[in-house]
């Protein structure tokens, strides 16, 4: 069989529930998302680890919030590194399959590696890291097990881009391998082109942390620190212009990415981005929310580059999830775009009352907006177990 007849032979028979376009529209949206706080706790525990090993004041009180903010950011990094995987699987189900069925060992040790790596962050936080002491053993173990996680994940989504290649990968010596004990794919300038970027988003946070302390924290230490941001995002956002280079030189010359014009449109953005760091060195602080935003943007703009490229490559081999059968569900659209948005208004609630909590507001505010999410929230789940118990009833699954 050619491997364009195994590819979509291996696809859903039952079809997607909707147009494929909107899979991939939250696809692009939720890695991007997941991305930057990936970034951002790479980059915390590295600070961590370089903290403790300066041990001086700042650098101590530094690694004490950094140790608060490693804890929250890896447990919506997690959740929000679901989304785009289960988004993956359903448009791009045959390449994902096989990738993880080749590397069956790896990609269950990847869920042993970010267990620990969060019990390794709550093992600092709660021996004292969010006090400025701690073991530093805890971050090197959580730092080294998210880097082996992210060389799997990586390893992974390299794989899938060579369907042609997987005949070899699957085979040793003529004799076929079924333990998945072994990785076949690694583009190291790939791999830095998503590592440099967590000292970069870092150091964005940085910047803004410094202004939201602006009346809690001495200012000769905020000064500090918000100097040291606006060093990270530049020194990092240049590193991964250069591996990002060098990566755009290795890729495939019949892709043709280099005209591409969602890569054109990429490469802009993040010139641009570049070009407002110089700008800012002076006074980040001052630019700290529109830092975050243009950041946000230019990630946002490299992820949908990132997905025409991985297009690209399937592309050569037959394969576009628009010809993908679909038999419209639109109850489970509606249910689904539903239950984003009920997300977003609850998390926007939580943000907000977090946020003004920090600044050492007591009356946070925002009760209506509380109330309805709590509503929200009581609604969804009346709504989930109702159609659980119709279905199971309409289908003779329940007794």
């Amino acid at each position: 069989m050619a491997i364009g007849e195994y590819i979509k032979a291996m696809r859903d028979v039952a079809g997607l529930p909707s147009p494929p376009i909107v899979f991939d529209f939250f696809l692009v949206l939720t890695f991007a998302l997941h991305i930057l706080l990936v970034n951002l706790v790479i980059g915390s525990l590295a600070l961590i680890i370089w903290g403790k090993i300066k041990n001086e004041d700042y650098w101590i009180k530094l690694s004490s919030s950094l140790s608060r903010l490693v804890v929250n950011s890896i447990s919506w990094a997690i959740v929000l590194g679901v989304a785009p995987l289960l988004f993956i699987q359903v448009i791009y189900d045959p390449f994902w399959y096989t990738a993880n069925t080749l590397s069956a060992v790896w990609a269950l040790a990847f869920l042993a590696f970010i267990a620990l790596a969060f019990v390794f962050a709550y093992f600092f936080y709660l021996g004292g890291g969010y006090k400025g002491r701690g073991q530093i053993i805890w971050p090197i173990l959580s730092l080294a097990l998210l880097l082996f996680a992210g060389i799997v994940m990586h390893s992974l989504a390299v794989t899938q881009l060579y369907p042609e290649k997987w005949p070899n990968f699957a085979t040793l010596n003529h004799t076929y391998i079924s333990s998945g004990k072994y990785l076949h794919g690694f583009e190291i300038f790939r791999f830095l082109h998503f590592m440099f970027p967590a000292l970069a988003v870092t150091g964005v946070w940085l910047i803004f942390y410094s202004r939201y302390f602006r009346r809690k924290y001495d200012s000769n230490y905020l000064n500090w620190v918000e100097r040291l941001g606006a060093k990270l995002v530049l020194i990092f956002s240049l590193l991964q212009a250069v591996s990002g280079f060098l990566w755009l030189i290795t890729l495939p010359k019949d892709l043709n990415f280099m005209t591409n014009p969602y890569f054109i449109l990429a490469l802009i953005v993040a010139l641009l981005f570049i070009a407002f760091l110089f700008y800012i060195q002076k006074n980040p602080s001052r630019y700290a929310v529109s830092t975050a935003l243009f950041l946000g943007i230019t990630v946002l703009v490299m992820s949908l580059a990132r997905e025409v490229l991985r297009m690209s490559y399937f592309k050569g081999v037959g394969y576009t999830f628009a010809d993908y059968p679909v038999n419209l569900s639109l109850g489970s659209l509606v249910l689904f775009l539903l239950t984003f948005l009920m997300g977003l208004i609850v998390l926007y609630y939580t943000a907000l009352v977090a946020y003004r909590a920090g600044k050492g507001i007591k009356e946070v505010g925002a009760q209506g907006l509380g109330k309805f999410s709590v509503i929200l929230m009581w609604l969804w789940i009346v709504i989930m177990v109702i159609l659980g118990v119709y279905i199971s009833l309409k289908n003779g699954a329940l007794f």
